[in-house]
């Protein structure tokens, strides 16, 4: 029991001091892990230095050094070991005795076995083993850290370039990856299956300690419980070493900031470049242009091609269904019968289709234009071969030399280029033909002119010119162009994609947000045009344009003129543009790329980087959308607000080819903004921001009365103020019908015998509407078959009318119904751009818009003739000639409405603004404006033939107070031939009438009997009027010479021979009843001649007197008689016995007629 209580304590104390001996070996080892993990931060950190400076021979004998060192202290190690277990050996000997005196001595051979044999290898295998573990992980952490920094060079280096080329995405995944590689510790940069549980066995970074600790901890495969004392002391004296403590990653981190700075300054010149191209390049304006033309283009063209721009199979179904409806129409009314006239389907639709497939530029705009005119029966009225142009008869600017404000461009030529540099957009096309030529040398403007209009009209049609604006030309030069612009520009937003990006990834969102707007949704100062007087305060006249911003030209600058020519296109087009952008923008189809680079990385890195990117991608593109949203749509909304407010403010002083073509541009414009953008919000407001006036369509009729007016007072006082001459051969006016009679010759207007027998007759060129109808008849004269010889004596008109017919108007009157056509025309073209545009208009009878139509022509007819009677310059000295050629101009105009309101009518039917249900309603209202026109007209004929007589009637009153000034009716003797001032009226007279050959029958017969009239009229005043009026001036009631004072028997028989020549000069007129005219005074000169008068003026005898003088009156009597000069009885025996007496007349002697003037006095006081 004692030995086994000996054995307990001493396996005790053994226990006790194995314990004491592993607490020993473990603060040993745990110092030489110390050792060991100093010495391997000395080496990276000698590592890393030589990595700047260099492998070199400091480096190796240092490494030399160190390996010497290592082996001293594994020496060492190994020695102060081998004491404390031959100290164990010799406890153990001592205390077992015998036993252990054979373990020792087994021991000792064993030792000496393995001294000699065994361990003296393994201990340098040990050595050697532990040697190249170290220089493995030096080399290992060498080699980690060379990739590693090669590897942050070469991220460096690919960011630098990628910001350069303009990649924000890659240059900044770049920037971040050497970011990482430079904060990482350098126990995840080690390469290698093993590599990094060596570097940590050997104590380098935190799970080195961890690792290194647990091994000291663990016994028999057991491990320590960590307190957390030794859980501090650890943390406390971990050092972790990364590539950024070097001087090579020092410096890296510092280009760090600079690449990111580079790829933002990248990004906003990029982002300026694209500002700048928008702007200045003209690249949004390019693709506006593009987008209005095309959107323009279908809308002419129309759903299956059936518009009035579309196949020709769609104007030949029109013009089918126009004659139906005028056939359904009653033809009670002018208007309906009217519109047959002139037309026939099967002749003239073949003609009006084959010559519109011909019209250059095929579908779209052009043939839109041409068909409007070919249905409103433009080009079978009117011969463009040898008539002027349409924009010739449009024109408005009649004070300028040239072509006035329309060039066959569409643009104005008379005005200059306002500070906005319009004329040349920002590509450098379209100069405007003024620079042309300018800068062409010789020449003079005018062939500049024709040889531009030659260019023009071999690319598109005049009424293509008129009434489409050139930017929505199908054939424009830069069309190509500009549609290469609209197909790329999703692709062009790349700069703000990668711009915004950029500044998101980098954090600096909100600066970019700010950037973005202040560039792109600004505004600039703008004068408003008006004008302080004291010119102090500059601000007042200043006003914020987002316009001008968004084209960077001054939008208040420029005419009328130049603004509709001009600055609205190009203000619509980069409109447009700016909204195509926008949308181009929330498309959301942005792949830069580097995206494929990217995802062809390794899995095992790019798999969470992936995602995090498309994250930021996703809410890059998402954000965008939405964050700037609301600003565009704001914007946008200005940009056409301001474009509204501008075309309002411009359309007061517009013309009318100006209003169409703005029109028209504005509903292509609205049509473009639904087609690129139709997501806007603004789309919601368009047409109230758009719309000119609620009004608009009164403007345009006050517009077109006032053009009108203009051009009819141009054509009259250019015009010759003479008949127009009719050809002898109407070859160029005539159209043949190819059709061969017996002998196999070409006939005119022949027949064919299977054609309908009422074909109506076709419209003469340049002479429609019936005015080729309208031609004089020669004036019969009585004179003429009496003496043939006196015929060329009369005057020049019969000389030409026997040489050439003549019509009844002159040359103006078919320039002024051309004007009026052209000009209903294009107000068509107004109003049907007006009803796409959404506009409104008040109800009207006639079937709403079509009666707008109409009154216009009503309108235009009516300034018409009151411009052909106002035309000239001095109207008070208009003569016979003259007026009579102005009230046959006005009557030509009235007999020409029918047929022109026919003609519209049927337009009207054609492009489809006569409704079915509303047809007999139209036509009635047609009628009734008819009749408006017609009764103008009359109004101004009523007026001119009131000028007419005046003119007569003065120069009638000259001749008689000329003529008859001191004349003396106290004759004495008798007359064979009558007296002067009647031959001189009556040739006066003779002269006049002859001028009145453009009147029409009814007219020239009124003046003739007018004419009469009033010299029979003067003579009576002369033979009754008192000789003193009431303030005893000697002057007639109507003025001029006075009464006749004293008249003897010879002067009455004088008179009545004057009445006798009067009375054959009327017969000979020709003009029915005409003599009566003269019946009044010739009753009373006959009934003073009448021996038997005395026995009629007795109160017994009024029966008689009335049955032999039914017009004879006693108070006209009555004052002759106090003006009769009796004769004595001496003179009457000395006439007779003279023989001057022939016939015998009443002779009164003084108390005969003082008896005959009591006997009137007592029957006129009863």
């Amino acid at each position: 029991g004692g030995g086994a209580a000996a054995g307990g304590a001493r396996g005790a104390e053994h226990e006790e001091h194995d314990r004491s001996g592993r607490a020993l070996e473990a603060a040993k080892l745990e110092a030489r892990l110390r050792s060991r993990q100093h010495s391997t931060l000395l080496l990276a950190s000698t590592v890393a230095s030589s990595i700047e400076r260099g492998l070199d021979r400091e480096l190796h004998s240092e490494l030399v050094r160190q390996g010497k060192e290592a082996q001293g202290v594994i020496g060492r190690i190994c020695h102060d070991h081998s004491e404390d277990f031959l100290e164990s050996v010799g406890k153990v000997v001592a205390a077992l005795g015998g036993p252990c005196e054979e373990v020792k001595n087994s021991l000792e051979e064993a030792n000496q076995e393995l001294q000699n044999n065994t361990g003296y290898s393994m201990l340098a295998s040990s050595i050697r083993l532990e040697r190249f573990r170290h220089s493995d992980a030096r080399a290992r952490t060498l080699s980690s850290m060379v990739h590693a920094c090669r590897r942050v060079a070469v991220l460096l280096e690919r960011a630098r370039k990628q910001a350069a080329l303009g990649r924000p995405r890659a240059a900044l995944d770049a920037v971040e990856e050497a970011r990482a590689c430079l904060t990482a510790p350098l126990s995840s940069l080690i390469r290698g299956a093993g590599g990094a549980g060596i570097l940590m066995g050997l104590g380098i970074g935190p799970e080195g300690d961890k690792s290194g600790l647990a091994g000291a901890n663990a016994v028999d495969g057991k491990s320590a419980p960590t307190t957390p004392s030794n859980a501090a002391s650890a943390a406390a004296n971990t050092t972790v070493l990364r590539l950024e403590d070097t001087p090579f990653g020092s410096r890296a981190m510092q280009m760090l900031p600079k690449i990111e700075n580079e790829v933002l300054m990248g990004a906003r010149r990029g982002l300026n470049r694209w500002f700048l191209a928008l702007r200045s390049g003209g690249d949004g304006a390019k693709a506006g242009r593009a987008a209005l033309r095309r959107c323009a283009s279908s809308v002419a063209v129309g759903p299956g091609s059936l518009g009035l721009g579309g196949k020709i199979q769609s104007y030949a179904w029109r013009a089918k269904n126009a004659d139906n409806l005028i056939s359904r129409a009653s033809q009670r009314g002018k208007v309906a019968r009217a519109a047959r006239a002139g037309y026939w389907f099967e002749r003239d639709c073949q003609r009006e289709a084959t010559r519109l497939e011909g019209s250059p530029g095929g579908m779209g705009m052009g043939r839109r234009a041409e068909a409007l005119a070919s249905a409103f029966g433009w080009y079978r009225c009117w011969d463009e071969a040898t008539g002027e142009d349409v924009q010739t008869v449009l024109k408005t600017d009649w004070a300028s030399d040239g072509k006035g404000d329309m060039d066959r461009s569409g643009h104005s030529v008379g005005g200059g280029l306002n500070r906005s540099g319009h004329g040349m957009n920002r590509s450098g096309h379209g100069r405007s033909l003024g620079f042309k030529a300018s800068s062409r040398g010789g020449g003079t403007s005018a062939d500049l002119g024709m040889s531009s209009r030659k260019m023009g009209s071999a690319k598109r049609s005049q009424w293509a010119e008129v009434l489409t604006p050139s930017i929505l030309a199908d054939n424009a030069p830069a069309k190509g162009d500009d549609q290469a612009k609209l197909l790329a520009l999703p692709e062009t937003v790349h700069p703000v994609r990668r711009a915004e990006l950029a500044f998101k990834i980098l954090g600096r969102e909100e600066e970019f947000r700010q950037y973005y707007e202040s560039n792109r949704f600004g505004d600039m100062k703008i004068s408003s045009g008006a004008t302080d007087k004291k010119g102090s305060d500059k601000d007042k006249n200043e006003t914020r344009s987002s316009l001008s911003s968004l084209t960077g030209d001054d939008v208040s600058l420029g005419t009328d003129r130049i603004f509709f020519a001009k600055s609205l296109p190009h203000l619509c087009a980069s409109l447009v543009g700016f909204s195509s952008v926008e949308a181009a923008l929330e498309l959301d189809n942005f792949a830069d790329d580097d995206d494929g680079a990217a995802e062809k990385k390794d899995s095992s890195e790019s798999t969470a980087k992936s995602g995090d990117k498309a994250a930021v991608r996703m809410t890059t593109a998402a954000g965008r959308g939405s964050s700037f949203r609301e600003s565009s749509e704001r914007y946008e909304r200005a940009l056409v607000a301001e474009l509204g407010n501008l075309l309002r403010k411009r359309a007061v002083g517009a013309t009318l080819v100006e209003l169409a073509r703005a029109s028209c541009l504005v509903a292509a414009f609205r049509s473009a903004l639904k087609i690129v953008h139709p997501s806007s919000s603004t789309r919601k407001s368009d047409k109230e921001l758009l719309a000119m006036d609620v009004d608009i369509i009164m403007t345009g009729l006050k517009v077109a009365q006032e053009e009108q007016l203009n051009a009819t007072a141009k054509h009259i006082s250019d015009g010759k103020k003479e008949p127009m001459q009719v050809g002898r051969s109407q070859m160029n006016n005539l159209r043949f019908n190819k059709s061969f009679r017996g002998g196999g010759t070409l006939s005119e207007n022949a027949a064919d015998k299977s054609s309908p027998p009422k074909v109506p007759p076709e419209e003469v060129l340049d002479f429609p509407f019936g005015l080729s109808e309208m031609k004089q008849r020669q004036i019969s004269n009585a004179l003429d078959s009496i003496d043939p010889s006196l015929r060329t004596q009369r005057g020049t008109m019969n000389q030409i009318m026997a040489a050439n017919e003549l019509y009844t108007f002159s040359q103006s009157v078919p320039q002024i119904i051309r004007s009026i056509h052209a000009r209903v025309i294009v107000f068509v073209a107004f109003a049907l751009s007006q009803e796409e545009l959404g506009q409104v208009f008040a109800s009207k009878q006639g079937g709403g818009i079509a009666g707008y139509i109409l009154d216009c022509v009503e309108e235009c007819v009516a300034v018409a003739a009151v411009g052909m009677k106002d035309g000239y310059a001095h109207f008070d000295e208009l003569t016979v000639e003259q007026a009579v050629q102005i009230t046959a101009d006005i009557s030509a105009l009235e007999s020409a409405l029918p047929r022109l309101f026919g003609t519209v009518m049927r337009g009207l039917c054609h492009i489809g603004l006569v409704k079915a249900d509303l047809l007999g309603e139209t036509f009635d209202y047609a009628d009734s404006v008819l009749k408006g026109a017609c009764k103008s007209c009359d109004t101004q004929v009523a007026n001119m033939y009131s000028v007419v007589y005046e003119i007569c009637r003065n120069k009638i009153d000259m001749l008689i107070d000329f003529s008859l000034e001191n004349f003396s009716w106290v004759c004495k003797t008798v007359r064979d031939t009558p007296n002067a001032y009647a031959e001189s009226l009556v040739e006066y007279m003779r002269a006049t009438f002859q001028c009145l050959g453009p009147m029409d029958d009814g007219s020239r017969a009124g003046l003739h009997f007018s004419c009469c009239g009033h010299v029979a009229e003067r003579l009576v005043k002369l033979l009754t009027d008192p000789v003193e009026d009431s303030e005893g001036k000697g002057k007639s009631k109507s003025g001029g010479i006075s009464p006749v004072a004293k008249i003897d028997p010879f002067g009455l028989k004088n008179l009545a021979t004057d009445i006798q020549h009067f009375e054959a000069f009327a017969d000979g007129t020709g003009v029915g009843q005409l003599r009566e005219c003269f019946v009044e005074v010739k009753c009373l000169a006959t009934a003073l001649l009448d021996k038997d008068l005395p026995m009629l003026l007795l109160p017994e005898n009024s029966n008689a007197r009335r049955k032999r003088y039914p017009f004879l009156s006693l108070d006209k009597v009555y004052c002759v008689l106090e003006k009769y000069a009796g004769t004595g009885l001496g003179e009457k025996l000395m006439a007779r016995g003279a023989g001057i007496i022939k016939n015998d007349f009443l002779m009164l002697e003084k108390k005969e007629v003082i008896q005959l003037t009591k006997i009137v006095r007592m029957q006129l006081n009863s």
